[in-house]
C-alpha cells in the first residue's frame, strides 16, 4: 500500500505544482499523517 500511495502523492504534488524537496516533503509529511512509518 505505501508504494500506490507514495505514486498518488506524488501526482497530487505536481499538480499542486510542487517540485523537489517541496513535493518530498509534502509526500513524506501527508504519508505520515495517515500513519505510516519510515523503515530502519
Amino acid at each position: 500500500m505505501p508504494k500506490a500511495l507514495e505514486r498518488k502523492l506524488k501526482a497530487e504534488a505536481k499538480k499542486k505544482g510542487l517540485k523537489g524537496k517541496r513535493a518530498d516533503a509534502y509526500v513524506y509529511g501527508t504519508m505520515r499523517k495517515t500513519g505510516w512509518k519510515p523503515g530502519k
